[in-house]
């Protein structure tokens, strides 16, 4: 059974940010079952990485149920699709998608950690790079680039959205993200 955690200062310490790409590739999260890979718009790209991390963080039971109902189209449409149900917001929280338009269609990353001064997030690039970590100055605005313009968060329900957080041995472990094996139970 899950236990539920008071999304706080000390809670934080229980979130597993992903910092690295260990165990991304291939795993169906980002591949088989992510609907942007099988559209053609796999790897490296925004909304395909953050697609997947939001389902990896909330799949309380690996076992590939509770999928996102984010937004499929250009990540510049992901805030504004509020059809998907999750609450929305300006404040950062973790396992959110911070969401941006762009010229370039927009872009959406995972806040992994939350810091006093900037956020840490991971996110991919269209056409670019497969998986980077990035410092987000925290100005109000949460700009990672001159032209990005911050839409506001997605909140995921799990990992902080309605205030609580489960934590699930399977996925808190360190050890998840060392592995190319990507379901501990």
């Amino acid at each position: 059974m899950s236990k539920l955690l008071r999304v706080n200062e000390e809670s934080q310490a229980e979130y597993i940010p992903r910092l690295t790409s260990a165990g991304i590739r291939g795993n169906p999260y980002w591949y088989s079952r992510n609907p942007f890979y099988q559209a053609g718009y796999g790897l490296p790209n925004c909304t395909c990485y953050a697609w997947g991390r939001f389902w990896e963080n909330s799949d309380i039971n690996a076992d590939f149920s509770n999928r996102p109902t984010l937004s499929l189209g250009n990540a510049r449409d992901w805030f504004g699709h509020t059809s998907d149900g999750y609450e929305r917001g300006n404040i950062p929280a973790l396992g959110a998608v911070a969401c941006y338009n762009n010229p370039r269609g927009g872009h959406v990353a995972i806040v992994e950690e939350i810091h006093d001064n900037y956020l840490l997030v991971s996110e991919s690039g269209y056409n670019s790079f497969y998986f980077r970590t990035s410092r987000i100055g925290v100005d109000g605005d949460y700009w990672p680039m001159a032209d990005d313009v911050f839409q506001g968060f997605i909140y995921n329900p799990i990992t902080g959205g309605g205030g609580w957080l489960y934590k699930r041995p399977w996925l808190w472990k360190k050890e998840l993200y060392n592995r190319e094996q990507w379901l501990i139970r």
